[in-house]
């Protein structure tokens, strides 16, 4: 199996990959069994993810927009109440000129509704042709009623559906920064891995040298430091013990010094409790030293060590 493709099986099920890479996945995919059932696998979590999830409520300002556009926008006008059984009907405002029309206040089930005609428009008698849409033209009001309900439909289902893609993509932005997290955790895991692996075998090798030594340090303020080294090895090992927490704007700091103008860092204490990896040649008669420091160390120290001890 392609590895590189494998890994974007995760993208290509939340449909994170671009046009390119979509169809050279698609290629992919057809041709390898395996890689499609687990982008299956993927789909099927998104999709159970997806439906266990809330709906996202859309943005403050898009809302407001809606708002905006449907109090512009004109709306269809009431079904008209006589369409109840029984219900008296009006008869509509009468045109100068227009033809008399006979309105039946008895009918259970009225079948029409009667527009007034223009004075030189034909009249109902004179065109037959039911469901014109012309002016003056009857409707017939059951079909009348249809459309109205057609459009009113047709406006609740758009307005559903702008709902529902507003709250797919905040879902898909959702799983996409919640992938990110994870991604940026297992990343700072597998290094924090990596440093305890490293530090275990520098231990193992300064402990399995000939002149493996171990020094403990005083602190004037209260701890110690444990210092394991080995020339052999080149390796040195700090850990801390009953160190004072210092203020987010104060650090502890390593020096090795070698006399007054030759003094160089050997790596901040950042966490008072973990242990410090130095690498590197270890002189005869070198004195190891710590000071407390600005928060991100400096180049010399700025103060008088609060502990010291000489490698013999």
């Amino acid at each position: 199996m392609n590895e590189q493709k494998h890994t974007m099986t995760g993208a290509w099920a939340l449909d994170a990959l671009g046009a390119a890479e979509r169809e050279e996945m698609r290629r992919f995919l057809a041709e390898d069994p395996e890689a499609a059932a687990e982008a299956r696998a993927f789909e099927e979590t998104a999709g159970e993810l997806a439906a266990s999830l809330p709906p996202l409520a859309p943005r403050p300002q898009l809302k407001a927009a809606v708002m905006a556009r449907i109090a512009t926008t004109r709306q269809l006008s009431p079904l008209p109440e006589e369409d109840e059984p029984g219900f008296p009907r009006q008869e509509p405002a009468k045109t100068e000129g227009a033809a008399p029309v006979a309105v039946s206040t008895t009918s259970p089930e009225p079948t029409e509704h009667v527009e007034p005609t223009p004075p030189d428009a034909p009249s109902a008698a004179e065109d037959p042709a039911e469901g014109s849409d012309s002016a003056g033209k009857l409707i017939p009001l059951d079909r009348y009623r249809a459309s109205v309900r057609r459009s009113r439909w047709t406006t609740v289902a758009a307005g559903a559906l702008l709902l529902t893609t507003i709250a797919g993509v905040g879902l898909w932005n959702g799983e996409r920064a919640a992938q990110e997290d994870m991604e940026a955790t297992l990343a700072a895991m597998e290094s924090e891995q990596a440093e305890a692996q490293e530090e275990r075998e520098m231990l193992s090798s300064i402990l399995a040298a000939d002149d493996s030594t171990q020094v403990a340090v005083p602190i004037a303020d209260g701890g110690s430091l444990a210092l394991m080294y080995s020339r052999e090895q080149q390796a040195m090992i700090v850990q801390p013990d009953g160190l004072e927490a210092l203020p987010a704007d104060r650090t502890y700091q390593l020096w090795m010094i070698e006399g007054d103008d030759d003094i160089t860092s050997a790596g901040l204490l950042e966490d008072p409790a973990a242990a410090v990896m130095r690498p590197g040649a270890i002189p005869e008669g070198v004195v190891v030293g710590l000071t407390i420091e600005p928060a991100g160390g400096s180049d010399q120290p700025t103060m008088d060590p609060i502990g010291s001890e000489v490698l013999t």
